[in-house]
């Protein structure tokens, strides 16, 4: 593979994450790899080569199809040369005691099949590779990642974890009453899930079971709220992203045009 198209980070908001993003990386022959975790992959385009994967041969993965290759499996590429095969993809490598399902190996997940046709699955993946390219905040980044996670197993695991039942009343108020208390706060996942005593998936579940959202939006909601009350009376786009936890100006005026069609400072206009 021509590392020179390929970008590979690990996302300090993601502990046990690698993320991969391959433009234009050309494959051949010669392309071996293995991963210790699960290896998730989106084909955005390009002409990926076929794949040796548990003694059978798979054709190339068409545009719109998620891959999934499990930990410590052997993937070879059966490229014939570096300029047939180019490749557009997002991976994303996530450490096995990160999915909905015990941290032994012998209960974690498994899939059968290579590859799915599963647009809502593909949609939230490239969702996640979005807001790691916008810089969005812990909260929402980690969301993200376990709700796509809780997707992938649910529906196309042949060991799934078990569904918890919905949390009880109280712990969900004192997530709620967290996310609104700390507002400003970059909040991990993590702190949620201990503050309701639960896994990170349970508590996305049945938050969303209660609210309609997921944690990290209902908190988004909750800033944008916020902001629109700041910038009626006068503040400045900038103290108003800087109070509130954006990353910056522009951070807020992604957010603020998705739910309210204009920009946080067309808002301010509009309003005073």
């Amino acid at each position: 593979m021509d590392e020179s198209q390929t970008l590979t980070w690990r996302p300090r908001e993601l502990p046990g994450v690698e993320v991969v993003a391959e433009r234009g990386a050309a494959y051949t022959r010669r392309h071996v790899r293995l991963d210790t975790g699960y290896a998730i992959k989106i084909t955005l385009g390009g002409a990926p080569p076929p794949m040796r994967y548990r003694g059978r041969v798979h054709d190339s993965a068409a545009p719109g199809m998620v891959t999934v290759v499990e930990p410590d499996e052997v993937v070879y590429s059966l490229g014939r040369d570096a300029t047939t095969h180019r490749l557009f993809s997002h991976i994303l490598v996530v450490d096995a005691g990160l999915m909905p399902a015990g941290a032994g190996r012998a209960d974690r997940p498994r899939f059968r099949e290579l590859r799915y046709h599963d647009r809502a699955l593909f949609d939230g993946i490239a969702v996640l590779h979005s807001s790691l390219a916008h810089g969005d905040d812990r909260l929402t980044l980690q969301s993200t990642l376990t709700g796509l996670l809780d997707n992938l197993v649910s529906r196309h695991a042949t060991a799934p974890g078990a569904v918890s039942p919905v949390l009880r009343p109280r712990a969900l108020r004192q997530v709620r009453e967290l996310l609104h208390d700390r507002l400003d706060d970059n909040i991990g996942l993590d702190e949620l899930a201990s503050v309701a005593g639960c896994g990170k998936h349970h508590l996305i579940r049945s938050f969303q079971h209660a609210y309609g959202v997921p944690p990290h939006r209902y908190r988004n909601l909750l800033r944008l709220a916020r902001a629109r009350s700041l910038l009626a009376v006068g503040r400045s786009v900038a103290e108003v992203a800087a109070e509130l936890g954006f990353f910056d100006q522009s951070h807020l005026n992604r957010h603020f045009r998705q739910s309210y069609g204009m920009s946080a400072g067309a808002y301010a206009k509009a309003v005073r």
